[in-house]
């Protein structure tokens, strides 16, 4: 999705997976146990969000970019329509709920006609290299809906791992990966899934394995090394879920990005 500013200025921070939990207010983890869809051995969840509440776990999330409940402007302002508001974000039947619609308002000088949500993690834990992470995600198919399940650095811009991204939901019909290493460098953006099969239709499991210097994305179990990247700095990474807009999209009012669960892996030594 590009730019994340930094987490000292926006109190953000992502999800820890590089030791056990801390005690900055880390909820209980839900009761998981087996592996990262795709692979085999022992795992230990490290972090996990089911959604079966009804309302967002603030101990685990915040339904913003900055930590206010005002909203905030999008990540990419020349290119997306939606500002996000936390009000787009809800939690019910066993899901997280974003949810576009139209709510001109402007933010930081800039008009956009429509909204949406947004959910990254609060600073208890933080992404680092040895880590499995996978969310199961239904993906709205809608016109100039840019859904996207991602990663980035927590003190700057870049890194950042795109573990799916749809540029234009009405149009793709498979994700993108992308690995941002730098201004300059970078792998991808590059399709990836069963050319087959429309994966707008219904749940899919989108995983990414960061092993050691490398980044293997996973779709419904299914490793796509062909383009996995390399290179990738172990910084401390946030988590970001989140349905933007882009300019000039016109997405039905209520289009949503569901999400079942997250889940973060660590294999037991």
């Amino acid at each position: 999705m590009t730019r994340l500013r930094s987490c000292t200025a926006l109190a953000v921070v992502g999800l820890a997976l590089a030791g056990s939990l801390s005690a900055c207010g880390a909820a209980e983890l839900p009761r998981v146990t087996g592996h990262p869809t795709g692979m085999t051995g022992t795992w230990d969840l490290s972090f996990g969000d089911e959604f079966s509440g009804s309302e967002l776990d603030r101990d685990l999330w915040q339904p913003n970019r900055y930590g206010s409940d005002e909203g905030d402007a999008p990540f990419n302002p020349d290119l997306e329509d939606a500002w996000f508001s936390p009000a787009a974000t809800t939690v019910a039947d066993g899901a997280l709920h974003l949810t576009a619609q139209p709510g001109p308002r402007t933010v930081d000088g800039r008009r956009y006609p429509y909204r949406s949500g947004v959910v990254q993690a609060l600073p208890t834990h933080e992404l680092r290299a040895g880590t499995f992470l996978e969310a199961r995600i239904d993906v709205p198919d809608c016109a100039g809906c840019w859904p996207a399940f991602w990663a980035a650095a927590t003190e700057s811009w870049p890194p950042e791992l795109d573990v799916m991204e749809y540029f234009d939901s009405a149009q793709d019909t498979r994700p993108s990966f992308n690995s941002i290493r730098s201004v300059t460098e970078r792998s991808g953006p590059a399709e990836y899934g069963d050319p087959a099969v429309d994966h707008r239709e219904g749940y899919h499991v989108y995983g990414l394995w960061w092993d050691g210097s490398r980044v293997v994305p996973y779709l419904d179990g299914v490793a796509y090394p062909d383009l996995t990247a390399t290179g990738v700095l172990d910084v401390a990474m946030t988590v970001v879920l989140n349905l933007s807009v882009r300019a000039g999209g016109a997405p039905p009012a209520g289009s949503e990005l569901l999400v079942d669960w997250v889940r973060v892996w660590q294999p037991q030594s």
